[in-house]
Protein backbone atom coordinates (compact mmCIF):
# COMPACT_ATOMS: atom_id res chain seq x y z
CA UNK A 1 0.00 0.00 0.00
CA UNK A 2 1.39 3.65 -0.82
CA UNK A 3 1.26 6.92 0.64
CA UNK A 4 -1.05 7.77 -2.08
CA UNK A 5 -3.56 5.15 -1.56
CA UNK A 6 -3.53 6.19 2.73
CA UNK A 7 -3.72 9.50 1.93
CA UNK A 8 -4.69 10.31 -1.97
CA UNK A 9 -3.68 14.28 -2.19
CA UNK A 10 -0.57 15.26 -4.00
CA UNK A 11 1.53 18.18 -2.48
CA UNK A 12 0.31 20.75 -5.02
CA UNK A 13 -3.09 19.75 -4.56
CA UNK A 14 -2.57 20.23 -0.66
CA UNK A 15 -0.78 23.93 -1.34
CA UNK A 16 -3.68 24.77 -3.38
CA UNK A 17 -6.25 23.98 -0.36
CA UNK A 18 -4.20 25.56 2.01
CA UNK A 19 -4.18 28.83 -0.45
CA UNK A 20 -7.89 28.79 -0.43
CA UNK A 21 -8.04 28.45 2.98
CA UNK A 22 -7.05 32.19 3.50
CA UNK A 23 -9.60 33.26 1.82
CA UNK A 24 -12.52 35.14 3.29
CA UNK A 25 -16.07 36.22 1.90
CA UNK A 26 -14.95 39.94 0.96
CA UNK A 27 -12.07 37.83 -1.63
CA UNK A 28 -15.00 35.71 -3.40
CA UNK A 29 -17.10 39.19 -3.67
CA UNK A 30 -14.54 40.84 -4.99
CA UNK A 31 -14.40 38.77 -8.68
CA UNK A 32 -18.15 39.70 -8.99
CA UNK A 33 -17.84 43.06 -7.88
CA UNK A 34 -14.79 43.70 -10.47
CA UNK A 35 -16.86 41.95 -13.39
CA UNK A 36 -20.03 44.46 -12.52
CA UNK A 37 -18.14 47.27 -12.05
CA UNK A 38 -15.46 46.80 -14.55
CA UNK A 39 -12.65 48.37 -11.68
CA UNK A 40 -10.60 47.84 -9.25
CA UNK A 41 -11.53 51.26 -8.23
CA UNK A 42 -15.55 50.74 -7.95
CA UNK A 43 -15.18 47.41 -6.56
CA UNK A 44 -13.15 49.15 -3.45
CA UNK A 45 -16.04 51.78 -3.08
CA UNK A 46 -18.65 49.15 -2.93
CA UNK A 47 -16.58 46.72 -0.07
CA UNK A 48 -15.47 50.27 1.49
CA UNK A 49 -11.98 49.49 1.40
CA UNK A 50 -9.07 51.31 0.10
CA UNK A 51 -7.41 50.87 -3.18
CA UNK A 52 -4.54 49.21 -1.77
CA UNK A 53 -6.26 46.64 0.57
CA UNK A 54 -7.96 45.57 -2.72
CA UNK A 55 -5.08 45.39 -4.76
CA UNK A 56 -3.53 43.30 -1.63
CA UNK A 57 -7.08 40.90 -1.99
CA UNK A 58 -6.90 40.41 -5.32
CA UNK A 59 -3.02 39.61 -5.47
CA UNK A 60 -4.02 36.87 -2.23
CA UNK A 61 -7.01 35.72 -4.57
CA UNK A 62 -4.86 34.98 -7.68
CA UNK A 63 -2.53 33.53 -5.65
CA UNK A 64 -5.09 31.10 -4.05
CA UNK A 65 -5.99 30.39 -7.97
CA UNK A 66 -2.75 30.01 -9.43
CA UNK A 67 -3.64 32.65 -12.13
CA UNK A 68 -3.76 36.07 -13.34
CA UNK A 69 -8.17 36.65 -12.55
CA UNK A 70 -8.24 40.24 -13.90
CA UNK A 71 -6.92 42.08 -16.70
CA UNK A 72 -5.73 45.77 -16.19
CA UNK A 73 -6.71 48.09 -19.29
CA UNK A 74 -7.62 51.81 -19.34
CA UNK A 75 -10.69 51.40 -18.43
CA UNK A 76 -10.06 49.87 -14.88
CA UNK A 77 -10.00 45.65 -15.15
CA UNK A 78 -11.92 42.90 -16.57
CA UNK A 79 -11.63 39.22 -15.40
CA UNK A 80 -9.71 37.13 -17.56
CA UNK A 81 -10.93 34.08 -19.10
CA UNK A 82 -8.98 32.37 -16.13
CA UNK A 83 -11.32 35.04 -14.09
CA UNK A 84 -14.38 34.11 -15.67
CA UNK A 85 -14.43 30.44 -14.94
CA UNK A 86 -13.19 31.06 -11.55
CA UNK A 87 -16.22 33.47 -10.97
CA UNK A 88 -18.30 31.15 -12.12
CA UNK A 89 -17.53 28.63 -9.71
CA UNK A 90 -17.21 31.06 -7.06
CA UNK A 91 -20.91 32.28 -7.63
CA UNK A 92 -22.45 28.90 -6.61
CA UNK A 93 -20.74 29.53 -3.23
CA UNK A 94 -21.97 33.38 -2.86
CA UNK A 95 -25.44 32.01 -3.75
CA UNK A 96 -24.90 28.84 -0.85
CA UNK A 97 -23.80 31.92 1.70
CA UNK A 98 -26.81 33.68 0.67
CA UNK A 99 -29.53 31.07 1.32
CA UNK A 100 -27.33 30.16 4.74
CA UNK A 101 -27.70 33.86 6.23
CA UNK A 102 -31.54 34.35 4.53
CA UNK A 103 -32.15 30.91 6.40
CA UNK A 104 -30.52 31.53 9.52
CA UNK A 105 -32.32 34.74 10.07
CA UNK A 106 -35.87 33.94 9.08
CA UNK A 107 -36.60 29.89 10.61
CA UNK A 108 -33.23 28.76 11.36
CA UNK A 109 -34.99 25.28 12.57
CA UNK A 110 -35.83 24.57 8.97
CA UNK A 111 -33.98 23.92 6.20
CA UNK A 112 -34.36 25.67 2.90
CA UNK A 113 -34.86 24.39 -0.70
CA UNK A 114 -34.84 27.21 -3.17
CA UNK A 115 -36.88 26.25 -6.34
CA UNK A 116 -36.76 27.89 -9.85
CA UNK A 117 -39.55 26.80 -12.34
CA UNK A 118 -41.66 27.06 -14.93
CA UNK A 119 -44.87 28.84 -13.75
CA UNK A 120 -46.30 25.94 -15.40
CA UNK A 121 -45.01 23.78 -12.27
CA UNK A 122 -47.58 25.84 -10.29
CA UNK A 123 -50.20 24.36 -11.12
CA UNK A 124 -50.60 20.92 -10.84
CA UNK A 125 -46.86 19.52 -9.36
CA UNK A 126 -46.07 22.34 -6.57
CA UNK A 127 -49.26 21.85 -5.28
CA UNK A 128 -49.08 17.94 -5.12
CA UNK A 129 -45.38 18.68 -3.78
CA UNK A 130 -46.71 20.73 -0.69
CA UNK A 131 -49.82 18.25 -0.22
CA UNK A 132 -46.93 15.15 -0.12
CA UNK A 133 -44.71 17.16 2.00
CA UNK A 134 -47.23 18.55 4.45
CA UNK A 135 -47.95 14.35 5.31
CA UNK A 136 -44.03 14.59 6.68
CA UNK A 137 -43.52 15.34 10.75
CA UNK A 138 -40.81 17.94 9.21
CA UNK A 139 -40.60 19.34 5.91
CA UNK A 140 -38.66 22.31 4.64
CA UNK A 141 -39.22 25.45 3.55
CA UNK A 142 -39.50 25.76 -0.22
CA UNK A 143 -39.01 29.31 -1.86
CA UNK A 144 -39.95 29.50 -5.64
CA UNK A 145 -38.99 31.63 -8.28
CA UNK A 146 -40.84 31.35 -11.44
CA UNK A 147 -39.68 32.50 -14.82
CA UNK A 148 -38.54 31.46 -18.18
CA UNK A 149 -36.53 27.81 -17.68
CA UNK A 150 -33.83 30.04 -19.43
CA UNK A 151 -33.25 32.53 -16.06
CA UNK A 152 -34.05 30.04 -13.79
CA UNK A 153 -30.87 28.16 -15.37
CA UNK A 154 -28.92 30.94 -15.10
CA UNK A 155 -29.89 30.89 -11.29
CA UNK A 156 -29.02 27.26 -10.72
CA UNK A 157 -25.58 28.35 -12.38
CA UNK A 158 -25.03 31.45 -10.16
CA UNK A 159 -26.05 29.01 -7.20
CA UNK A 160 -29.66 31.89 -6.25
CA UNK A 161 -31.71 28.23 -6.33
CA UNK A 162 -31.02 24.92 -5.55
CA UNK A 163 -32.76 23.47 -8.28
CA UNK A 164 -34.92 24.02 -11.44
CA UNK A 165 -38.38 22.42 -12.85
CA UNK A 166 -38.29 23.06 -16.50
CA UNK A 167 -38.68 21.20 -20.09
CA UNK A 168 -35.76 19.01 -21.23
CA UNK A 169 -36.16 20.78 -24.59
CA UNK A 170 -34.95 23.89 -22.80
CA UNK A 171 -31.64 22.73 -21.23
CA UNK A 172 -28.74 23.81 -23.71
CA UNK A 173 -26.09 20.71 -24.43
CA UNK A 174 -23.55 22.93 -23.22
CA UNK A 175 -25.04 22.90 -20.10
CA UNK A 176 -25.69 19.23 -20.13
CA UNK A 177 -21.98 18.08 -18.37
CA UNK A 178 -22.75 20.38 -15.51
CA UNK A 179 -25.97 19.40 -15.26
CA UNK A 180 -28.33 16.32 -13.82
CA UNK A 181 -31.26 15.87 -15.06
CA UNK A 182 -33.70 13.86 -13.75
CA UNK A 183 -37.20 13.32 -16.26
CA UNK A 184 -40.57 13.99 -14.02
CA UNK A 185 -43.55 13.39 -16.59
CA UNK A 186 -44.21 13.78 -20.13
CA UNK A 187 -45.89 16.92 -20.86
CA UNK A 188 -48.26 17.36 -24.37
CA UNK A 189 -49.19 20.43 -26.43
CA UNK A 190 -52.62 21.14 -26.70
CA UNK A 191 -54.58 23.92 -28.65
CA UNK A 192 -57.58 25.65 -27.04
CA UNK A 193 -60.06 27.77 -27.92
CA UNK A 194 -62.85 29.76 -26.17
CA UNK A 195 -66.21 27.59 -25.63
CA UNK A 196 -68.58 29.47 -27.72
CA UNK A 197 -65.70 29.10 -30.61
CA UNK A 198 -67.65 26.98 -33.17
CA UNK A 199 -64.49 24.84 -33.61
CA UNK A 200 -65.04 23.52 -29.97
CA UNK A 201 -67.74 21.12 -31.36
CA UNK A 202 -65.60 19.95 -34.42
CA UNK A 203 -63.86 16.44 -34.22
CA UNK A 204 -60.31 15.43 -35.92
CA UNK A 205 -59.03 19.21 -37.11
CA UNK A 206 -56.17 19.64 -39.29
CA UNK A 207 -53.09 22.13 -39.06
CA UNK A 208 -54.08 23.06 -42.49
CA UNK A 209 -57.76 24.04 -41.27
CA UNK A 210 -56.12 25.98 -38.22
CA UNK A 211 -53.31 27.97 -40.45
CA UNK A 212 -55.53 30.49 -41.12
CA UNK A 213 -56.73 30.97 -37.36
CA UNK A 214 -55.68 33.68 -35.46
CA UNK A 215 -53.30 32.28 -32.89
CA UNK A 216 -52.09 33.63 -29.34
CA UNK A 217 -48.72 31.52 -28.52
CA UNK A 218 -45.22 32.40 -26.67
CA UNK A 219 -42.37 34.60 -28.45
CA UNK A 220 -39.74 33.57 -30.88
CA UNK A 221 -37.17 31.59 -29.65
CA UNK A 222 -39.09 29.82 -26.95
CA UNK A 223 -39.00 26.13 -27.20
CA UNK A 224 -43.21 25.86 -27.06
CA UNK A 225 -42.89 28.38 -30.07
CA UNK A 226 -40.74 26.32 -31.81
CA UNK A 227 -42.87 23.19 -31.56
CA UNK A 228 -45.60 24.99 -32.91
CA UNK A 229 -44.18 26.30 -35.43
CA UNK A 230 -42.03 22.85 -36.56
CA UNK A 231 -45.83 20.89 -36.53
CA UNK A 232 -46.97 23.26 -39.23
CA UNK A 233 -43.26 23.27 -41.59
CA UNK A 234 -43.41 18.81 -41.19
CA UNK A 235 -46.89 19.40 -42.75
CA UNK A 236 -45.94 21.45 -45.70
CA UNK A 237 -47.49 24.50 -43.69
CA UNK A 238 -46.39 28.22 -43.01
CA UNK A 239 -46.87 28.67 -39.47
CA UNK A 240 -49.75 31.38 -38.48
CA UNK A 241 -48.59 34.91 -37.43
CA UNK A 242 -49.65 35.17 -34.20
CA UNK A 243 -52.16 38.19 -33.30
CA UNK A 244 -50.71 37.64 -29.29
CA UNK A 245 -47.37 36.96 -28.26
CA UNK A 246 -46.68 36.44 -24.46
CA UNK A 247 -44.23 34.31 -22.49
CA UNK A 248 -47.28 33.22 -20.42
CA UNK A 249 -49.07 30.49 -21.25
CA UNK A 250 -52.09 31.92 -18.69
CA UNK A 251 -52.49 35.18 -20.17
CA UNK A 252 -52.84 33.47 -23.56
CA UNK A 253 -55.94 31.11 -22.31
CA UNK A 254 -57.50 34.22 -20.36
CA UNK A 255 -57.45 35.24 -23.47
CA UNK A 256 -59.13 33.31 -25.58
CA UNK A 257 -61.50 32.37 -23.02
CA UNK A 258 -63.06 35.46 -23.76
CA UNK A 259 -61.96 36.29 -27.65
CA UNK A 260 -62.22 34.30 -31.21
CA UNK A 261 -58.80 33.17 -31.00
CA UNK A 262 -56.90 29.69 -30.37
CA UNK A 263 -53.91 29.11 -27.84
CA UNK A 264 -51.26 26.92 -28.09
CA UNK A 265 -50.10 25.85 -24.21
CA UNK A 266 -49.21 22.35 -21.90
CA UNK A 267 -51.97 20.65 -21.59
CA UNK A 268 -51.56 20.77 -17.66
CA UNK A 269 -52.81 24.61 -18.47
CA UNK A 270 -55.21 24.12 -20.82
CA UNK A 271 -57.03 21.27 -18.35
CA UNK A 272 -57.12 24.05 -16.02
CA UNK A 273 -59.18 26.06 -17.60
CA UNK A 274 -60.83 23.31 -19.30
CA UNK A 275 -61.77 22.18 -15.31
CA UNK A 276 -63.10 25.67 -14.62
CA UNK A 277 -65.43 26.30 -17.90
CA UNK A 278 -63.58 28.97 -19.79
CA UNK A 279 -61.80 26.76 -22.64
CA UNK A 280 -62.30 23.44 -24.75
CA UNK A 281 -59.30 21.92 -25.98
CA UNK A 282 -59.95 21.23 -29.70
CA UNK A 283 -59.45 17.88 -31.19
CA UNK A 284 -56.69 17.04 -33.29
CA UNK A 285 -55.86 14.65 -35.86
CA UNK A 286 -52.10 14.35 -34.99
CA UNK A 287 -51.47 15.66 -31.92
CA UNK A 288 -48.58 18.36 -31.38
CA UNK A 289 -45.06 16.85 -29.72
CA UNK A 290 -44.99 16.32 -26.29
CA UNK A 291 -42.12 17.52 -24.30
CA UNK A 292 -40.68 16.13 -20.35
CA UNK A 293 -41.00 18.34 -17.36
CA UNK A 294 -37.33 17.93 -15.81
CA UNK A 295 -36.20 18.26 -11.87
CA UNK A 296 -32.74 19.82 -12.76
CA UNK A 297 -29.32 20.18 -10.28
CA UNK A 298 -26.33 21.12 -10.33
CA UNK A 299 -22.86 17.44 -10.77
CA UNK A 300 -20.70 19.61 -8.65
CA UNK A 301 -22.89 20.48 -5.39
CA UNK A 302 -23.89 17.80 -3.03
CA UNK A 303 -27.71 17.63 -2.52
CA UNK A 304 -28.57 18.35 1.30
CA UNK A 305 -31.06 15.73 2.64
CA UNK A 306 -33.93 18.83 2.41
CA UNK A 307 -33.41 18.99 -0.99
CA UNK A 308 -32.54 15.13 -1.54
CA UNK A 309 -36.45 15.05 0.11
CA UNK A 310 -38.20 17.38 -2.50
CA UNK A 311 -37.01 15.59 -5.48
CA UNK A 312 -37.83 12.13 -4.38
CA UNK A 313 -41.40 13.75 -2.94
CA UNK A 314 -41.23 14.44 -7.30
CA UNK A 315 -40.39 11.85 -8.58
CA UNK A 316 -43.10 9.90 -6.54
CA UNK A 317 -45.93 11.94 -7.50
CA UNK A 318 -44.46 11.83 -11.35
CA UNK A 319 -44.67 8.31 -10.87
Amino acid sequence: MTDQTIFPYDVASLQGLARLDRLRIRHLRLLQLVAESGSLTAAANLLHISQPSTTKMLQELEYAFGATLVDRNARGGALSRAGVFALERLRIALGALDAITRASKDAPQLPLVRIGMLPLAGVTLIPALVARLSQQAEWPRLQIREGAVSSVLAMLRTGDVDCVIGRVGDVHATDMARMEVLPLSDEPFEAACGVRNPLARRRRLTLQQLAQERWAVTGRGTHARKIFDSAFVSQGLVPPAPAIESPAFHTNLATVASSDLLAFAPRTAVQTYVQYGRVRALSLAKPFQADYLVFITLREVQPLPALLMVRNTLQMIAA
